[in-house]
């Protein structure tokens, strides 16, 4: 697939243009003067808020207001605005690129919680109303009991089921083998999203399912 190999860089504003201290014009000319820099090329889609320069595919919203919302979590960002130059911390990873034209399909995200299953959330969920399901999970990546049972008659039905932790910090992975733990879990065929937030992890999702993954393949782009 030919990409044009530019910069892409997303920016906004956390205060309006008639509110005192308005960020929106400072950040617009920094995310020119990232989108200008040599060393942004090949790094992927970048958002620029704040002095910071963060990669799409890991930074997140976490404040409601406040003009130091954009965070990436684990990571860090990938540099920062300095008054006379532009400072790259990190290389962006290797991309994997489909060849799509729209991307289409329903897939849910699900929020774990203490005592869930028998309450005809997951259950209810079936190949004719979705083409896969984010799982938020407890911790390191558990269920409870009950709506691990209930996930696993979805994954039986063909439906591809992927988990993250629903913690802020860390990444989820097959960690406990109890009833509804992470290794039951991956045992099952629940697929392990490594970095990713639920709202990410459901675009890969999706994007691998118009991309006709399936079976390893999906597997090895989704926990890869």
């Amino acid at each position: 697939m030919e990409v044009p190999n530019i910069p892409i860089v997303l920016t906004g504003a956390m205060r309006s243009s008639n509110e005192l201290g308005s960020d929106g014009v400072y950040n617009y000319l920094s995310a020119l003067r990232v989108a200008s820099h040599d060393k942004a090329v090949g790094k992927g889609v970048l958002v620029v808020m704040n002095d910071e320069i963060h990669a799409a595919k890991y930074v997140t919203k976490t404040h409601t207001t406040n003009v130091s919302t954009f965070k990436t979590p684990i990571h860090g960002p990938l540099g920062i605005i300095m008054k006379h130059d532009i400072l790259f911390f990190r290389t962006a990873e290797p991309r994997v690129r489909f060849d799509l034209q729209d991307i289409s399909g329903t897939v849910p995200i699900i929020r774990a919680y203490a005592g869930m299953g028998g309450d005809g959330i997951i259950s209810f969920l079936n190949p004719s109303n979705v083409q896969g399901v984010v799982i938020e999970a407890l911790g390191a990546g558990n269920m409870p009991p009950r709506a691990a049972e209930e996930i696993y008659d979805l994954i039986k039905q063909g439906v591809p089921v992927v988990l993250v932790s629903r913690c802020f910090n860390g990444i989820a992975e097959p960690v406990y083998a109890y009833d509804g733990g992470g290794v039951q879990l991956a045992n099952a065929g629940v697929m392990f999203v490594k970095e990713l937030n639920a709202q990410k992890a459901r675009l890969k999702l999706l994007i691998a399912l118009n991309a006709g993954l399936k079976g390893q393949e999906l597997k090895e782009y989704i926990e890869g």
